[in-house]
């Protein structure tokens, strides 16, 4: 039993992996696209609800004096104007005529008055909230402005040349589009920005060296991410209906990459080494949480084994969630599930099952058992188990995950060794070493880890971009001879 105590990981400062990073921004960018399209569209909202229109009605005077025709004189008098009507139009005199003549309380907008530079063009600009309160305000204005200007004017005449009309639009409408364009990176660069902080502070097995420097086990091996291909599934009389669905991932399969391939010869090589020197037979193949790859792995191992001639058994012993049997694309026929030979005691002959396909003797189950810990204590199974031991090389065990189910700790005691699937970026590396312990604390010898699902760099001369020869560059028939090797 090795001595595997945690690593005061946690003091050590935060290494930032940029493929790991970029990969996880990739994985989650739905979510960027959300959370953008949220902000954009909250932001619209909001702008809808909180701006106020502002409608403008204008009118263009001429500014000329009685009896001259020079132009500066009218000019002159143009600027005499500009500096006077603001003052004129903002007065009390001619506020309280215009709200007498609207029946307001007081002018509800803003009038400006502007000469148009080098010119004797004179503008008058009412802006209010509605466009026909605008309308409504100038054309006031031009009725009553003339009882107080003539006194002050003098010869100076207004002439209209543009009257004002009724504004069909607000002069300050948002240009919603830009706002919501803007709002939206905005709000994306924004959880971006989370996730980014979120994937480096989260401590978990990003890569080879985070599994050594933070684990103090050993790694018995890395398997790099294979994507499933697609096979098109037959009628059948349960589905009733043709659809596509992803193949599983076996070394027996022509559709799985070399570097897949050798990955599995690895770890059976450095477990055979191992399992040789102490007469280790059975194995105990299990992981932190679901779905980091437990099943495949154990299955792949013994497919691995048996290929090499060796007599192996494969036992489903993940009576929670079986899936072994989906991986192999087998039914479990009535009176074969595992559940029902340890209930019947049956004997080791009568319980396992011989599968041509793949070469292996198998335990499987396709049923939840809820009595599983009861199944685990039961004297049958420790029985089927150790008569296994006698007349098979090998006995892969695939067993529940350590956090899902605590009877991985039973099934451990009954295993020779044990060995622990941590996928990359999933499980915290605290709970990963905490597994590391409860295996090494049990009778059986815990081997290390196998480091499953591992991207390629996007990054650099190992990445997808340099590194084309991954998956090609090896012939169908090196492909073959490795699968049989």
């Amino acid at each position: 039993m090795s001595d595997n105590t945690g690593k005061n990981y946690g003091e050590k400062p935060i290494k930032i992996d940029i493929n790991v990073l970029v990969r996880d921004l990739l994985k989650d960018f739905w979510l960027i696209i959300i959370f953008g399209l949220s902000v954009a569209m909250c932001t619209y909202i909001a702008y809808s609800l909180l701006h106020k229109p502002a409608y403008k009605s204008s009118a263009t005077f001429a500014v000329t004096t009685k009896g001259a025709n020079m132009v500066y004189t009218n000019l002159a008098a143009a600027n005499m104007v500009a500096e006077t009507l603001t003052r004129v139009f903002s007065s009390t005199v001619l506020e309280n005529k215009v709200t007498k003549d609207l029946q307001l309380d007081k002018i509800p907008g803003k009038i400006e008055a502007k000469l148009i530079d080098e010119t004797n063009l004179f503008v008058l600009t009412v802006t209010a909230k509605s466009p026909y309160l605008a309308y409504q305000i100038i054309r006031s204005i031009m009725d009553n402005y003339t009882n107080v200007t003539d006194n002050i004017f003098g010869n100076a005449i207004l002439n209209l040349l543009e009257a004002p009309r009724l504004p069909a639009y607000s002069d300050n409408s948002p240009n919603y589009y830009r706002i919501m364009t803007i709002s939206c990176l905005l709000g994306m660069a924004a959880m971006s920005g989370l996730l980014a902080y979120l994937s480096i502070t989260r401590d978990n097995i990003k890569n080879e060296d985070d599994l050594v420097e933070k684990l103090s086990t050993r790694l018995l091996g890395v398997v790099y991410h294979e994507k499933k291909s697609q096979i098109l599934r037959p009628f059948s009389k349960k589905t009733k209906s043709l659809f596509w669905k992803k193949k599983n991932l076996l070394i027996s399969s022509a559709t799985v990459s070399f570097s897949f391939v050798e990955a599995i010869k690895k770890i059976r090589a450095r477990y055979e080494y191992k399992a040789s020197q102490k007469d280790r037979n059975v194995l105990l193949v299990t992981s932190v949480l679901a779905g980091e790859g437990k099943s495949t792995i154990a299955t792949n191992l013994a497919l691995s084994l048996a290929k090499k001639g060796h007599n192996v058994l494969l036992v489903d012993a993940d009576f929670l969630k079986p899936s072994v049997y989906k991986i192999l694309q087998r039914e479990v026929d009535h009176g074969q599930e595992i559940g029902e030979c340890i209930l019947s005691s049956k004997d080791i002959k009568e319980a396992l099952v011989f599968d041509e396909d793949s070469g292996l003797y198998l335990l499987l189950g396709s049923r939840l058992m809820s009595n599983s810990l009861d199944l685990i204590l039961k004297e049958s199974f420790n029985k089927l188990i150790t008569a296994s031991k006698k007349i098979m090389d090998y006995v892969i065990i695939d067993a529940p995950p350590i956090t899902v189910s605590a009877h991985t700790e039973l099934l451990a005691d009954i295993a020779d060794s044990s060995i622990l699937v941590v996928r990359q970026s999933m499980a915290p590396t605290r709970a990963i070493q905490e597994a590391i312990n409860i295996l090494s604390d049990s009778s059986s010898e815990f081997m290390g880890c196998v480091l499953n699902n591992v991207h390629l760099p996007l990054f650099g001369k190992s990445s997808l971009l340099f590194n084309k020869s991954y998956k090609y560059d090896y012939g169908y028939y090196d492909r073959k001879e490795a699968v049989n090797n």
